[in-house]
């Protein structure tokens, strides 16, 4: 029995298939944009393209010449269309594609610090750079203008590495210190911003996009197998520091990497606090205070000197967004709604989302993409990232980035929700079906035959002994035993090596405090799926020119909610009275109670119709088209690969021309990496 497998934008989790059951498949993307203008102090921001050549002192000047460095740089023009620069030092070279808010003079990067030892080179925004300029100009230091960049420049002279917890906000950096010729690579707290580097030789390469990395003259391309066969399974780019490029890595979310004398240590500075022992808040004392902290949150990134626009599906979160932000302004809203156009497929989100245009007093369009012209901005999209694309999603959020573009500089969106607040009804109870499976002490016997025949029902087949199994099982798209018939015999090892993929979750959950393993889940979660959605708005959205803010990442917020109660997030409503069932059937039998506190908090702001909507993200037809409209060209460029020809078995790829509708999807990621390798390795 398969559920409605239209692709869904809401999680990372991208469904499941345990057993013989389908689940269906999200992708976190909120489809209706809405613009404002703000006024207050400005926050100046460098949202932009940032690249980095550094070798050991001793080892002499970067050979690489400006024209070379030059093009690398320009494979981000996107990213920062507004500004180019290249600062050349000896062994150091930094260079920078800046999108300017405001500020072009003061803002221009690479920037030195104010003592001149340090070199920075920086894509991001802080929100408290007002507190910290205060804070700086105390010690001393002064402004030439009102841009952050010379914020973080002086807050790493004055407190060095020991300024990172300091900064609220979305942030990718690198400082090379000129005195002591080390150099650290920053990433914020939950992966907002990208940043990747590698070593070609005696040289340490960086970039915000893997495209201008792999543009290095002498670096010689090989896929990761191991990060392929994560992407097979989950739809992410990265497992741990792994890229699908071989030996190109990706500082991780909340982690630093230094590096010193060839040598690499990487740490991490921030991690989201387990549960108290006992809290002194009440469920609505709870939700006022999530209300309260939401507010400053959209607040701080409202503050704007160009128009602001915001993602808005309809669904309780990006509701939320809408009222709150409503609130905040003085001026209208101009919103655009996207959706894939196909005859057997219809939106349902765009009735929802207008109805919230309309309730906040906002000018509404709507932007179509058809199947031919996704199919084209599917492989331009894969040309400019230079990767694989990771959800059916990108396609349309670039395409609403590129409308918006024409109105805004900004676009707020609903993304971490889900993994903040709860709204993985499975995905999040998963943990709880693991310490059901493996400890059912607590009830009687035949209250234990019915959990296990449910668990069975819903996790048979599936090698699922540790929690990163079930994890897998509950989240995962193509199972590893039909991978392992995908790969030809040689390439398997590399891919798999000893399980390599489920060991990265069972470390995962290991390294965890003591808690139940339900809420370890919601941990797991907020660590590797975030990260995911977070990458592919960045991607989708920069490559329009357009900066995208994510007011639930904000980490003030997600610490408040990881210390209270799973329950106040995600529970089993009172009413069932077998509350020892799977997750997969809790959930069918509506006795999950995911965002409990989102659906408080809005019902408070605005009618029911809006704050009790269930969980709603963008729709795409896309399994309709791979069956459909593409089924002829994909299934040839899928047959015809080079690339795939090389890794996978010829009559496995032969199979994917004969799955059921329901496993449709399985076509998607094959075909992604038939157009990113035949380009990238033919």
């Amino acid at each position: 029995m398969a559920t409605d497998c239209q692709l869904r934008s809401d999680p990372g989790p991208v469904g499941s298939f345990c057993g013989s059951q389908a689940r269906s498949f999200s992708f976190g993307f909120f489809s209706l944009f809405s613009v404002c203008r703000c006024t207050g102090e400005p926050i100046i921001n460098d949202m932009c393209g940032i690249l980095g050549i550094v070798k050991n002192r001793s080892d002499g000047p970067v050979q690489l010449t400006d024209r070379e460095i030059t093009r690398m740089r320009d494979l981000m023009q996107e990213r920062g269309p507004d500004d180019a620069t290249l600062e050349r030092n000896g062994n150091v070279v930094f260079a920078h594609r800046r999108l300017a808010i405001r500020d072009q003079a003061a803002g221009r990067q690479p920037l030195y610090s104010p003592d001149g030892r340090y070199l920075l080179v920086y894509n991001g925004e802080i929100y408290n750079d007002s507190r910290l300029r205060k804070e700086l100009r105390r010690e001393g230091f002064s402004f030439r203008g009102n841009c952050d960049t010379e914020v973080l420049a002086a807050a790493w002279q004055r407190w060095r590495q020991d300024c990172i917890p300091m900064l609220r906000g979305m942030f990718a950096f690198a400082v090379h210190d000129g005195k002591t010729d080390e150099l650290w690579l920053v990433r914020d707290r939950f992966g907002i911003k990208p940043l990747f580097y590698t070593k070609v030789g005696k040289e340490w390469v960086f970039a915000s996009s893997i495209a201008s990395i792999v543009e290095h003259p002498g670096l010689v391309k090989r896929p990761e197998l191991e990060a392929i066969r994560h992407y097979l399974s989950t739809f992410r780019l990265t497992l741990d520091t792994k890229t699908v490029y071989e030996d190109v890595l990706t500082v991780r979310p909340a982690e630093q990497v230094h590096i010193a004398n060839g040598q690499v240590t990487r740490a991490s500075y921030w991690s989201a606090p387990a549960p108290e022992e006992k809290t002194d808040l009440c469920f609505e004392e709870a939700v006022e205070q999530l209300e309260a902290t939401l507010r400053e949150s959209i607040q701080l990134r409202l503050n704007s000197d160009v128009p602001v626009g915001m993602m808005l599906s309809g669904g309780v979160d990006s509701n939320s967004l809408a009222f709150l932000m409503r609130e905040e302004t003085s001026s209208g809203f101009h919103a655009t709604c996207g959706v894939g156009k196909s005859s057997q497929f219809g939106s349902a989100d765009a009735p929802f989302a207008r109805d919230c245009a309309q309730a906040n007093g906002l000018e509404f369009d709507q932007v179509e993409v058809d199947s031919e012209g996704y199919l084209q901005d599917w492989e331009k999209l894969i040309r400019h990232y230079g990767t694989p694309v990771s959800t059916p999603s990108d396609v349309i959020i670039n395409q609403i980035a590129h409308r918006l573009k024409r109105y805004v500089g900004v676009a707020l969106g609903g993304e971490g929700a889900d993994e903040a607040c709860c709204g993985y009804e499975i995905p999040h109870w998963s943990g709880a079906d693991f310490d059901l499976w493996t400890n059912s002490t607590n009830l009687d016997r035949t209250q234990s035959e019915t959990a296990r025949k449910s668990l069975l029902s819903q996790y048979g087949g599936h090698e699922v002994e540790t929690p990163g199994d079930f994890y897998l099982a509950c989240n995962g798209l193509i199972p590893r035993g039909i991978q392992s018939r995908f790969f030809r015999p040689e390439h398997w090892s590399a891919a798999d090596r000893n399980r390599g993929v489920e060991k990265y979750y069972d470390r995962l959950f290991h390294d965890l405090p003591e808690m139940p393993n339900v809420e370890k889940s919601a941990h797991v979660l907020l660590k590797t799926n975030l990260e995911s959605l977070l990458a592919r708005l960045d991607s989708a959205t920069m490559q329009a020119s357009l900066e995208s803010r994510v007011p639930f990442t904000d980490h003030l917020l997600v610490e408040q909610l990881f210390r209270l109660p799973l329950s106040y997030r995600i529970d089993i409503s009172p009413q069932e009275k077998t509350p020892w069932l799977s997750s997969f059937e809790l959930s069918s039998r509506g006795s999950l109670r995911p965002k409990r506190m989102i659906h408080a908090m809005a019902g408070r702001l605005m009618p029911e119709r809006f704050a009790q909507r269930k969980k709603s993200s963008f729709s795409t037809p896309v399994p309709t088209w791979l069956n459909d409209d593409w089924k002829e060209t994909v299934d040839q460029r899928i047959g015809t690969s080079p690339f795939l020809g090389e890794y996978f078995e010829p009559e496995a790829l032969s199979f994917l021309k004969h799955l059921p509708q329901h496993l449709s999807v399985w076509k998607w990621p094959i075909a992604n990496l038939a157009m990113w390798g035949d380009a990238q390795f033919g």
